[in-house]
């Protein structure tokens, strides 16, 4: 038994730019990125820098960035991976 075509799929294709008979899950704009380095327990963890906020005094923020380099031989830091942290689903 074949279900038919429901008339959203076939706005959807046509919104989203899918060929007629294209299916949504088989269409990839892009391939995903490469896995992030592995790093093992003890190795030190690879340079990153990124962006914060800080509050103004007339309210409002800035955005400045921090390099986890800039820690070294100064203070500990700890890094905390929260997957999927603040995201739906």
């Amino acid at each position: 038994m074949t279900c038919p075509r429901s008339p959203w799929l076939a706005a959807f294709a046509l919104a989203s730019g899918l060929p007629a008979g294209a299916s949504a899950q088989g269409q990839s704009a892009s391939p995903p990125p490469p896995p992030p380095p592995a790093v093992k327990v003890g190795q030190p963890a690879p340079d990153f820098t990124l962006p914060y906020l800080v509050g103004k005094a007339d309210g409002g923020f800035e955005t400045r960035q921090v390099t986890l380099s800039s820690f070294k031989g100064k203070q500990n830091v700890v890094l905390a991976f929260f997957p999927a942290a603040f995201s739906p689903g």
